[in-house]
């Protein structure tokens, strides 16, 4: 049994203030060299509507970015909006592409609140090798030494090494170059004429360098000249047609000896100093380390910063009590009563859909508000189409009844310039001097969304329509603008209006009450009140970051600056003066030039101690002005 019943149908609309999705815009054209710099990353926030929200603190959004092998995150903060007409809009700019080659994962995320985070689709980026700098081997070769004897094994400089093209940051590069690779030796004496030669009496050899890469095999010539237990250099230089700049050679040196027995000796020597230049390397390496950290943080802590970070956990109150304090005022300042459009807007399903009239502007004076929405009104049910395809589509599924207006179908040519003076001055010239506060009816809009369309519109309906305070103020001005020019419609803020052929009264120019509109009316702006805190709070939360951050700079610090005085660390540093000092005695056995890069280990590990005894205490209570210092 089957019982019939009324059918109601609903419709659901979607909740514009509900994020449901991130939008992200980039130009995905350009390569990612390493070490480079990412295009500008665009970042909005859209609603059920598809439309974007407003009114979102920056520091809610982020940029994640990490390795797909290491998984190491990196987190960015997004940029400074420079211009206020980009509302809604977050941008990442300026942001370093990683040095290591490999594929890398980007994520923007809004933190919607304290648990619930908001992703955008994953972007995998693959990060190439930049433009090549220098030759490189694939490790380090111990310092050759060779004699001038027969014996092939004496007289062998390099076997099997593989040089290599290298970006800035020692990624293998170059794998489209084809050229050569001359080597050639020299003497770090200048007026050493005694050189040695290669194999076949030659002063140069070439190879070829094909996918940025090049096999190196050298052998001295027999019974080749050179000063016996001299230190040579063999240099390898790249030329590649390709390349406009040349490139850094590589240098490799090596000991000759005239003598096989002396040269098999030294060769046990050098292998010993090649050892200890590793260790010694590794040491400097540790320490450079180390005080540079302490470096930069006492910079830090010289410019004064460390006296706002000392009281850190009052800090951090006074921060967050200021903070809450804030966020209340902002929530009161949403919550307070504001004019708002009451008519349905139409859903967005499209992109090509912009909305109706009544919801693309909005008006903060209230008077203003009523006359131009009055003046509008046969319009402000339209809803607006980038395409007439769209239009069209929207006229078929309401049958007809909803009106619609295609921006491509707008004759653009005859649309009012928007920095155009009003008709009183002309050519910079002022006519007669107009009481009543005139102003252009469209200067008073302001656009949410879309600025450059919502111009075209209210440029087309509005025209040249002129705002000015009441009738006899709109007469005055009319009768002396058509001594020089035509005079558009006048509105008054006292709901006149006079029509551009000059017809005014009766009630078809008299616009009724706010409450007789029906909602038909534009909506007033947030409060400039709301933009202030809104930015206040931002600074606020950069300075907590930057507080927290700092406070555990300052914990490292500390535990940097003990670890300098532990035992294990002294320990360390004698075991490096005894090898720079073992390494010396076997360059002297060698007969080798001392490395203008040598130093003491006294003078290269004297370690950075901070006084910071004598810095005075912080007041209890933060001034704004030391904020903004800090911000700064």
């Amino acid at each position: 049994m089957y019982i019939n019943c009324l059918v109601i149908t609903i419709n659901v609309l979607p909740d514009p203030e509900k994020p449901i999705c991130l939008n992200v815009k980039y130009d995905k054209s350009p390569s990612f060299p390493a070490g480079g710099t990412f295009p500008d990353f665009m970042v909005s926030v859209l609603s059920e509507d598809n439309t974007i929200i407003k009114n979102i603190n920056p520091a809610r959004i982020s940029m994640k970015m990490w390795e797909a092998q290491s998984g190491r995150v990196t987190t960015f903060s997004c940029s400074k909006v420079k211009d206020d007409k980009e509302d809604g809009f977050f941008y990442f700019r300026d942001k370093m592409v990683p040095e290591r080659v490999g594929t890398y994962m980007i994520q923007f995320t809004f933190a919607m609140d304290k648990t619930n985070m908001l992703n955008s689709e994953q972007i995998i980026i693959e990060v190439v090798p930049n433009d090549p700098v220098r030759l490189l081997p694939d490790s380090l070769p111990a310092t050759p030494a060779v004699s001038n004897v027969r014996a092939l094994t004496s007289r062998t400089l390099v076997k099997d090494l593989y040089l290599h093209l290298m970006d800035e940051y020692n990624n293998h590069t170059g794998l489209d170059l084809v050229g050569r690779i001359i080597a050639k030796i020299k003497s770090p004496n200048e007026e050493d004429i005694e050189i040695p030669q290669f194999q076949g009496k030659v002063n140069t050899v070439e190879f070829p360098l094909e996918s940025g890469s090049a096999e190196i095999n050298l052998v001295l010539a027999e019974d080749s000249p050179g000063r016996d237990s001299t230190e040579y250099i063999l240099v390898f230089e790249p030329h590649l047609p390709a390349l406009k700049k040349p490139l850094e050679p590589y240098c490799l040196s090596f000991m000759f000896y005239n003598d096989s027995k002396k040269q098999q000796l030294m060769a046990t020597l050098t292998r010993e100093k090649d050892q200890l230049s590793k260790s010694i390397d590794l040491y400097r390496k540790m320490f450079d380390t180390t005080n540079q950290l302490v470096i930069t943080t006492s910079a830090a802590q010289s410019n004064g910063t460390c006296l706002l970070i000392l009281n850190f956990h009052s800090q951090l109150q006074y921060v967050d009590s200021l903070l809450k304090k804030k966020m209340l005022e902002q929530e009161g300042v949403m919550k307070q009563p504001r004019r708002t459009c009451t008519l349905p807007n139409y859903p967005k399903g499209n992109q090509d859909i912009l909305g109706k009239i009544a919801h693309l502007a909005q008006i903060e004076d209230n008077e203003a508000a009523k006359v131009i929405s009055w003046h509008l009104a046969s319009d402000m049910d339209c809803v607006v189409t980038l395409t007439t395809e769209a239009a069209r589509s929207i006229f078929d599924e309401t049958q007809g009844r909803q009106q619609v207006l295609p921006l491509d179908s707008i004759y653009k040519k005859t649309l009012p310039d928007w920095s155009r003076p009003l008709p009183h001055s002309r050519n910079g010239r002022t006519f007669f001097r107009p009481i009543g506060n005139p102003v252009f009816a469209r200067d008073l809009l302001t656009f949410p969304d879309n600025i450059e369309h919502c111009q075209t519109v209210f440029g087309m309906l509005l025209g040249d329509t002129i705002i000015i305070d009441n009738l006899d103020a709109a007469n005055h001005y009319r009768k002396e603008v058509v001594k020089i020019t035509h005079c558009p419609t006048l509105l008054t803020r006292e709901g006149d209006r006079i029509r551009s052929n000059g017809k005014f009264g009766g009630l078809q120019n008299k616009a009724p009450p706010m409450d007789k509109l029906r909602g038909m009316v534009f909506g007033a702006p947030m409060p400039k009140l709301y933009s202030t805190i809104s930015a206040q709070i931002d600074l606020l939360q950069q300075y907590r970051a930057a507080v927290i951050k700092f406070d555990n700079v300052n914990k490292d610090l500390d535990l940097h600056l003990q670890s300098l005085n532990t035992p294990e660390m002294q320990k360390k540093k004698q075991e490096l003066a005894e090898q720079e000092k073992s390494l010396k005695l076997v360059k002297q056995k060698l007969g080798m030039t001392p490395a203008l890069s040598d130093k003491g280990a006294e003078s290269l590990l004297q370690p950075i101690m901070l006084d910071i005894s004598d810095t005075p205490t912080p007041p209890k209570r933060m001034r704004k002005d030391t904020m903004k210092k800090l911000y700064r």
